[in-house]
This record gives structure tokens, C-alpha cells and sequence, in this order.
């Protein structure tokens, strides 16, 4: 259930970043696959104005977000509002795509340029929103982050789903952690593609044509300095274009399961029992990171948390679900 967040040496990152192609491919098929993947540099329809940046921020939030996400957004908004990462000299940006068609009459451009103009925190790219145009989206964002901000000191990687302790992950940062040449994230080992055609994440032969992939950090949550971003993303323009974007890309803090993170808020607040872990999934309550975040201050300012072990978390987790 629990898993310790690593460092990763920067070979890693050849994995990560698909490794695959014949040595003697040939030269004509890498100017297509750089043709193709260069559409995360190209046509941002919503780009940062320079005064939402600082040239030597200490740390930069990537958020990828779906276009029509609107509460996920304003929940990641008050969990940790602008003066508060003012403050901590950080900057959070949203990774957003174009309005699927279908979609249009749901949500408008003009709302989305209106919520960028009120808040100057997102980041647009033309492709279409997909979930297997993520890699685009992933890609466009470590791009945006190296070039805009060469000087901070880290970028963290997160998805708008995702449920994080932002005072925690910041005073780990603060202990001057080493990522010159890691990834600093949450490890997945021999796991398998989806050969169902019924499943949402199905990858073909053609696609991926390996039964396990490689070792790669989960896209959920990570960090890693600009100029490891740099390198991913010089390096992605000449691999094969992956749609899933954890592959192509990229004590125990992460919970995996949301019941586990719901059982680890509710000890909070209830009992007074302190969570250590800082990341998890939402498990669809689009509010639960503003609550996590609050619960977890509360218990540090008021210093009357107590300490629960991991076995005694899961095991009683698991009652209450019995």
C-alpha cells in the first residue's frame, strides 16, 4: 500500500522518455516523429504573462487540468491561494488543451480566457483536450516551465485529481534535496498495458509492441529541476509519440488507494491523529484537497496530533470498510 518516494539517477530518464527505436533507425522516420511531437511547442493559445513569474521562483506547480475542470481548479485555488504561494515564493500554472467540439456548448473559450485573465495561471495548448493528446499536455508544461524559469529551483509535476500536502512537500523541498541529474517520485514497476479494446487505457501492439513497460515515475506527483525538464522534453522530440504520459514521461508519503486517503483525513479531524502521507487520489471529491491541506495545517499549528502507524491506519481503514 505504501510506497517511499525515491530519487531516480538520470539514466532513468532515457526509459522514462521511450528508449525503444532501432540504433539505425532510419533518418527520414525521426523527422516525422519530430514533426509530429512538436505540437506542444507550437500555437499556445493561452500563454503566461512574464509578471506572473519570477525569474528565480523556488518552485513551479504544474497542474494538468481538463478545459472543463472548473471546480478541480478553484479547489487547487483555495487549498493554496496565490498569497500563500507568493509567500513560499512559488507560482502554480494549469495545463489546459482546446475545447473538444462536442463540448462547446458546455463550456466556451471566452470563459476560459475570462478565468485566465482573473487569475493569469493558465497555460493552453491548441491540441485538442484527449487523453491521448496528455503527452502533448505534459510535455507542453516541462517545456513552458525549463525555458520560463531556468533559475528555479524545482518544478512539481501534479495532476488536478490528485490530493497533496503542499506545506509538507514545500519544507521537503526546503531541506535542499539533490535533483540535479533525479526525478523525485512516486516508482511503478512491471506493469503491464491494457490489451483490453473495452478498457479506457487500451495500447495496441502497434502502439507499444513490449508486454511490461519500463520502470517510470507516476505522473500523479513529481518533481524534478529545470534542467532535467529540459532534457525530458529536448529528448521526447525525437522518440515516438506515446499517448500515455507516465510511460513516455516520466517514510511513505503517497497513499495509493482513496480509501486509504479518506481514512487518514477522517483520523484527522476526528481523532486528532496526525497524516504523514502527502499525496493521494481524490477519489472524485473535488473538494477533499482544500480539506485535506486544512486539516493537515490545523494540526500543525495547533500541535495536538497524535501519531498513527501505517499498519494501524490500513487495518482500521479496512474495518471501517468491512
Amino acid at each position: 500500500m505504501k510506497k517511499n518516494l525515491v530519487a531516480l539517477p538520470i539514466f532513468v530518464l532515457s526509459l522514462i522518455t521511450w528508449i525503444y527505436q532501432s540504433p539505425n533507425r532510419d533518418f527520414n522516420y525521426i523527422i516525422k516523429d519530430y514533426e509530429t511531437n512538436r505540437i506542444f511547442l507550437k500555437d499556445i493559445k493561452i500563454s503566461i504573462a512574464p509578471t506572473h513569474i519570477s525569474y528565480k521562483q523556488f518552485l513551479i506547480v504544474l497542474v494538468t487540468s481538463y478545459v472543463g475542470h472548473v471546480e478541480l481548479r478553484s479547489a487547487h485555488r483555495r487549498a493554496m491561494p496565490q498569497d500563500l504561494l507568493k509567500s513560499m515564493n512559488a507560482t502554480r500554472i494549469f495545463l489546459l488543451a482546446h475545447i473538444p467540439e462536442k463540448e462547446k456548448h458546455i463550456i466556451k473559450q471566452e470563459a476560459i480566457n475570462k478565468e485566465s485573465n482573473l487569475f493569469g495561471d493558465i497555460l493552453q495548448g491548441s491540441f485538442v483536450e484527449h487523453y491521448r493528446n496528455l503527452t502533448y499536455k505534459h510535455l507542453m508544461g516541462l517545456r513552458w516551465a525549463s525555458a520560463a524559469c531556468t533559475k528555479a529551483s524545482y518544478i512539481l509535476k501534479v495532476d488536478d485529481d490528485t490530493v497533496f500536502n503542499f506545506d509538507k512537500t514545500y519544507k521537503l523541498l526546503k531541506s535542499n534535496i539533490s535533483l540535479d541529474n533525479s526525478i523525485l517520485g512516486y516508482m511503478l514497476n512491471d506493469t503491464r498495458p491494457k490489451r483490453n479494446k473495452e478498457n479506457k487505457w487500451y495500447v495496441t501492439w502497434d502502439e507499444y509492441p513490449r508486454s511490461v513497460y519500463p520502470s517510470y515515475v507516476s505522473g500523479w506527483y513529481y518533481v524534478v529541476t529545470p534542467k532535467v525538464a529540459s532534457r525530458i522534453v529536448d529528448e521526447a522530440i525525437y522518440h515516438p509519440y506515446f499517448w500515455i504520459d507516465d510511460v513516455f514521461v516520466c517514510d511513505g508519503f503517497w497513499l495509493e488507494h482513496y480509501e486509504l486517503l479518506e481514512c487518514c483525513f477522517r483520523y484527522m479531524v476526528q481523532k486528532s491523529i496526525r497524516c504523514d502521507h502527502i499525496v493521494g487520489p481524490n477519489g472524485g471529491k473535488d473538494n477533499l484537497i482544500v480539506e485535506f491541506n486544512d486539516a493537515a495545517t490545523r494540526c500543525d499549528n495547533w500541535g495536538n496530533c497524535s501519531k498513527q502507524s501505517e499498519d494501524a491506519l490500513i487495518n482500521s481503514c479496512l474495518d471501517s470498510l468491512a
